[in-house]
């Protein structure tokens, strides 16, 4: 496989999506609304191109995502499909087994610090949603936006701007959307699908995590464990969405949400003003400037909280309170 050192450019990317028979697409684990909706559309325009497409992903797709699929969710991608991937940010991230015998030949993606690892990769940092890149390459191969795929395309925008609340959110994403309902998209009907598909368990763990949120001075930090999974009966990706709910706090410069998997503790961070991309990697992770994740291996979420405040401390002000006191 060949990789390159600069992005593709949209035609490039268009002309060798043209070139493909049979392809397979998949995106990052832990997928979230973009991850599925740039993978979604992919297959949709590949098929619109004459070719087999189907999606594949070795993880369960979240519940309030699975009315967007375009088929059952192969667990492997067949070995005589090209695998092509969205919305991933790392080569290990990718959501099915891939070698030298079986390469990523199309890396799709808006994260800033990803390092091009496809045999073709098209990154567009500025993009709001790696759905608005697919969302280019419909309008530069000709192929018109039907309901469908623009529903695929509008749940990536809409859920990586927070419903339109974040700054990556620009002037082109909202004509973008213009077209996207245009297309036939109903903004009620995608978000009865996306917020009002979730279970008793998911609203017990997110309240256990708000309930467990301590605040540093500008910082605030929530943890999940294993006991919380427990006596909720709910899962880790239950309660991913707590970390929106955590940014409402005011005077909070950074967010964080600390929760137990297996091995370890997964985190992601959030902030409006500091640089946690650059954070996350200090822990091997990534991601945007505003926005990122990272996992750090056999510790708790008390002891990754321990790790990640000793990181923070000189970047904001963490106070002299952990109960929510004046920073």
């Amino acid at each position: 496989m060949r990789t390159r050192t600069t992005n593709n450019t949209t035609d490039e990317v268009a002309r060798f999506l043209k070139t493909l028979d049979r392809a397979a697409v998949t995106t990052h684990t832990g997928a979230d609304g973009d991850a599925i909706g740039s993978a979604v559309a992919l297959v949709l325009l590949l098929r619109a191109l004459g070719a087999e497409a189907v999606f594949c992903h070795r993880e369960p797709v979240p519940n309030y995502l699975r009315w967007l699929l375009p088929n059952d969710p192969l667990t492997q991608c067949p070995p005589d499909h090209d695998l092509l991937v969205t919305d991933t940010s790392r080569a290990d991230r990718v959501g099915v087994d891939h070698d030298e015998d079986h390469p990523v030949r199309l890396n799709l993606d808006h994260h800033e610090d990803n390092p091009l690892y496809g045999e073709h990769n098209i990154v567009d940092g500025g993009a709001a949603a790696s759905a608005q890149i697919v969302a280019k390459l419909y309008d530069e191969l000709g192929v018109p936006l039907e309901k469908r795929q623009a529903e695929a395309i509008y749940v990536g925008v809409c859920t990586d701007t927070g419903g339109f609340r974040f700054r990556n959110v620009s002037p082109e994403a909202h004509e973008l959307v213009a077209d996207l309902l245009r297309a036939g998209v109903v903004p009620a009907e995608v978000d009865h699908h996306i917020n009002r598909t979730g279970t008793v368990e998911q609203l017990k763990i997110v309240g256990a995590s708000l309930a467990n949120a301590e605040r540093y001075g500008e910082v605030l930090i929530s943890t999940v464990s294993d006991a919380d999974y427990e006596r909720t009966g709910a899962t880790e990706l239950d309660s991913k969405e707590s970390i929106d709910r955590l940014r409402t706090v005011a005077g909070v410069e950074v967010v964080a949400h600390l929760r137990e998997v297996e091995g370890g503790t997964k985190a992601s961070l959030r902030s409006e003003s500091v640089d946690v991309g650059e954070v996350a990697r200090r822990f091997g992770g990534g991601g945007h400037r505003l926005a990122a994740g990272y996992t750090t291996l056999e510790k708790t979420p008390e002891e990754a909280k321990e790790e990640l405040l000793g990181i923070l401390e000189g970047v904001v002000d963490l106070g002299a309170s952990a109960d929510g006191g004046t920073p």
